[in-house]
């Protein structure tokens, strides 16, 4: 046989392989990178607003609100919130009061240490409510993960795919595991390190001593009420 015709034999030979390998081979999904990243869609990060509302004062700030908003930046700080907003009525019998409140509210913020930065102050209408209250808020966020259980026997396979529920499971379990499921949406800014609190904390922690903040039980009072 002349080397021209085993030339075309090999060619013919490796374009009926080819063929073979495209009829009978596994589909891959052109949509996902790996069959792990379509599970990644399936996560969802919800928002729930964590609020309190202040009573509205002529004379300002009352010593129970401050000591709510003390364990109300207590729940900022466990959570990782980002911003927090304070939202006031500027029309209405109230509206006097309560913008008095509102910007002492934001005094009482700064003095518990979250940045000027994140506070955001905002006005709505109180309408003829003479008790329309200021609301001071942030987003607490929460995973939602997806449900896994559909399975089948996972050692037979006719088209060699991966099974139905193949990567589920190890996605809800690493996006239960992240701390603030709000890094899923975007990341946050490397903040500068606090040399003090630091020092501050170790102290305690070898004295024995909390390290945490005390939670007010005024702070955990649901979004009806209202703090007087």
């Amino acid at each position: 046989m002349t080397p021209r015709i085993l030339l075309l034999s090999a060619l013919s030979s490796a374009a009926l392989l080819a063929g073979c390998a495209t009829a009978t081979g596994p589909q891959v999904d052109q949509t996902t990178a790996t069959p792990l990243d379509a599970w990644g869609k399936e996560v969802k990060v919800l928002a729930q607003p964590q609020d309190i509302r202040l009573a509205p004062h002529d004379t300002g700030l009352s010593t129970n609100q401050s000591n709510a908003l003390e364990g109300f930046v207590g729940n900022w700080l466990d959570a990782e919130g980002r911003e927090i907003v304070v939202r006031a009525p500027d029309t209405g019998p109230s509206a006097r009061g309560a913008n008095r409140v509102a910007w002492d509210a934001r005094d009482r913020l700064l003095s518990l240490g979250v940045p000027a930065g994140r506070i955001r102050m905002q006005a709505y209408d109180g309408g003829d409510d003479p008790r329309a209250p200021v609301v001071v808020s942030f987003n607490r966020y929460v995973v939602e993960t997806p449900k896994c259980g559909t399975w089948r026997n996972m050692s037979h396979s006719n088209d060699n795919r991966v099974y139905d529920n193949f990567g589920c499971a190890v996605t809800s379990n690493l996006a239960q595991q992240v701390a603030n499921p709000e890094d899923l949406i975007e990341p946050r800014d490397m903040p500068l390190g606090d040399a003090q609190n630091r020092t501050t904390m170790f102290d305690k922690f070898r004295k024995g001593e909390a390290t945490g903040s005390a939670r007010d039980e005024v702070a955990k009072a649901a979004v009806s009420q209202v703090v007087n």
